[in-house]
């Protein structure tokens, strides 16, 4: 074996331990996080024709961080999120809007919606135990729109009529950012309260029987959670 060949493994070595001392030393962490999710803007709007009509979720994730220095890391988010819909304003709606039907009875599924994002992280220190993190991340939104069953009587022959409308999915690119306040409990455990906002404008394709058409739907969404870290 040559020397520059020794001299090389020597580094590689010597760089691996490197890694994971710091990554013992620098806060890296994987967590868990459960919470409320807030609809926001359009998606949680009453407009007829345009509002989202969600109602206030839930959201369920884990997150993974490495961290490169003491402060700054990099790392993933994934989550997911249901919202319910408004249904009895909806059918409320839709009545004003279309003056042929005396009566709607609708039966709704939620929205869900799965995030999948890769950002950076920024740690630092308030007090003893406590730190707060801070992060930037984008990725994968793939969100879907609840399938719905309406029975509608018409003014005219007061018949009652049946009809399923099938949710709609859609993966775009989506941008997440938040903050969180970390209390230690333990050496290698700490509890947290995390504030993230994220946001998405997703293209949703239906069909009416005759034809194609897109909706577009902007979906900021703010969630509260908190959750526990395991940091190694």
């Amino acid at each position: 074996m040559t020397s520059t060949l020794k001299s090389y493994i020597i580094l590689i070595v010597s760089c691996l331990g490197f890694t994971l001392v710091s990554a013992q030393n620098n806060n890296s962490f994987f967590g868990v996080r459960i919470g409320a999710a807030l609809p926001m803007g359009e998606f949680a709007s009453h407009e007829f024709g345009t509002g989202g009509y969600a109602l206030l979720g839930k959201s369920v994730g884990a997150e993974a961080a490495w961290f490169i220095t003491p402060r700054l890391g990099f790392g993933m988010d994934v989550s997911f999120k249901s919202f319910g819909f408004a249904t009895g304003y909806y059918a409320e709606d839709y009545l004003e809007n279309e003056p042929s039907y005396k009566s709607i009875d609708l039966l709704s599924g939620p929205y869900t919606i799965r995030t999948y994002m890769g950002g950076l992280y920024y740690k630092v220190e308030i007090a003893n135990k406590f730190f707060s993190t801070f992060k930037l991340m984008g990725g994968m939104y793939s969100s879907r729109t609840p399938d719905q069953f309406y029975g509608v009587v018409d003014n005219l022959f007061e018949k009652e009529n049946f009809f399923w409308k099938t949710g709609s999915l859609d993966r775009t690119f989506g941008f997440l950012t938040g903050a969180s306040l970390e209390y230690n409990i333990y050496e290698h455990v700490s509890i947290l309260l995390q504030a993230d906002f994220s946001y998405a404008q997703p293209a949703f394709i239906y069909n009416n029987g005759n034809e194609l058409y897109t909706v577009e739907m902007q979906m900021p969404i703010f969630q509260l959670l908190p959750g526990i870290n395991i940091r190694f």
